[in-house]
C-alpha cells in the first residue's frame, strides 16, 4: 500500500475509510471520533465495523451525524446523575425491558430481534444499498469458524448478527449459517477497504481494565474480558502485517461491556484521542 502522502501528492480530496471496532459500550467513544471528522468538514469514502462498531458505521452511513447519536444515547441511557423523575421522563428506558431474553432457550441473555427493531425504527432505509456511505460489517460463521463480511441486503440482519456477543446475544441464523460477533474473527476491520481508499483509520475501543480490591474476576467479568484479551491478540498480529495510516486507541479505563451508563465518562476519556486525531486528519487532507 502506497503511503498516505504519496497517495495526497496525487489527488487533493484522499479517499478515507474509517472502521469502527467493537467494544460493547466502550463502542460510544465512535461518536467523538465521527465528531473529529464533521468537525473538520472531512466526510468518509468508506465505512466499516464490527459489533457497537457496524451499528455506529451503519446509522452514520444512513445519515445519522454524531449530534444525532449524542441524542439518542441521551435519552435511553441513565446516568448515575439522573433522580426518579427523570429517569420515568425517558420513555426510551423501558425499551431495554424488550430487549431481556429471560427463557435463554435462544443462547444469549439479550433478544437480537428486539435491538434490531430499535435500531430500524432510527433509520430510514433498510439496506446497504440505500446507505449514502458503502459500509461493510464482520461477522463470525460459529460452526466454520471464519470471517463473513455482509455489505448487501438487509441492514438490519447485518448488524444484528455482528453484534451477537457470544452469550450475550443470541446467535443469528444467516443463509443456512450461523453468525455470532465478528470480534471474534477482526474485532477492528480497517483491512476490508484498505485496497479501495488512500487513508484508512482504524479505530480501536478495547480500553484497559483495572483489578478490583479482591483482584479475582466475577463471572460475567471473567467471560467477557477473556474475549477481549482475544481480541486484543488478534488486533496486535494484524497491525504488525498490515497497520492502518492512524490508529485510534482512546483511554477508556474500567468500563464495563453494558456500562452504557457510563457514556459521559467515555466521551471524556476520548476526548484526547479526538483532538489527536484531528492534528493527524487536518495533516493528511490539508484541511
Amino acid at each position: 500500500m502506497a503511503s498516505a502522502q504519496t497517495l495526497m501528492d496525487k489527488q487533493k480530496s484522499p479517499r478515507i475509510s474509517l472502521a469502527l471496532g467493537g467494544g460493547g459500550a466502550k463502542g460510544l467513544a465512535h461518536i467523538p471520533v465521527l465528531e473529529a471528522f464533521e468537525e473538520l468538514g472531512v466526510r468518509p469514502h468508506r465505512l466499516a465495523g464490527t459489533s457497537i462498531g457496524a451499528i455506529v458505521a451503519t446509522l452514520y452511513g444512513a445519515g445519522i451525524d454524531a449530534a444525532e447519536m449524542r441524542e439518542g444515547i441521551a435519552d435511553l441511557v441513565v446516568t448515575r446523575r439522573d433522580r426518579l423523575p427523570d429517569i420515568l421522563a425517558k420513555k426510551d428506558i423501558f425499551k431495554w425491558l424488550d430487549f431481556l431474553d429471560p427463557t435463554l432457550k435462544r443462547g444469549g441473555l439479550l433478544k437480537g430481534e428486539s435491538f434490531q427493531k430499535f435500531l430500524s425504527e432510527r433509520m430510514d432505509v433498510e439496506t446497504f444499498e440505500d446507505l449514502a456511505i458503502p459500509v461493510k460489517v464482520v461477522a463470525a460463521d460459529f460452526w466454520s469458524r471464519e470471517q463473513v463480511v455482509l455489505n448487501t441486503g438487509a441492514l438490519s440482519d447485518a448488524v444484528k448478527a455482528s453484534m451477537a456477543i457470544p452469550g450475550l446475544f443470541s446467535p443469528v441464523e444467516w443463509h443456512d449459517r450461523v453468525l455470532i460477533d465478528g470480534g471474534v474473527v477482526n474485532p477492528v476491520p480497517y483491512d476490508l477497504w484498505q485496497d479501495d481508499c488512500d487513508i484508512t483509520v482504524a479505530v480501536d475501543v478495547s480500553g484497559a481494565r483495572s483489578a478490583g480490591p479482591s483482584h479475582l474476576p466475577n463471572v460475567f467479568d471473567a467471560v467477557f474480558n477473556s474475549i477481549q484479551i482475544m481480541q486484543r491478540s488478534i488486533l496486535e498480529e494484524k497491525l504488525k502485517r498490515t497497520p492502518p495510516d492512524i490508529l485510534v486507541r482512546p483511554d477508556i479505563v474500567d468500563v464495563r461491556i453494558m456500562d452504557f451508563f457510563e457514556a459521559e465518562r467515555i466521551y471524556e476519556q476520548t476526548e484526547p484521542a479526538k483532538q489527536a486525531l484531528k492534528k493527524q486528519l487536518a495533516a493528511l487532507t490539508g484541511t
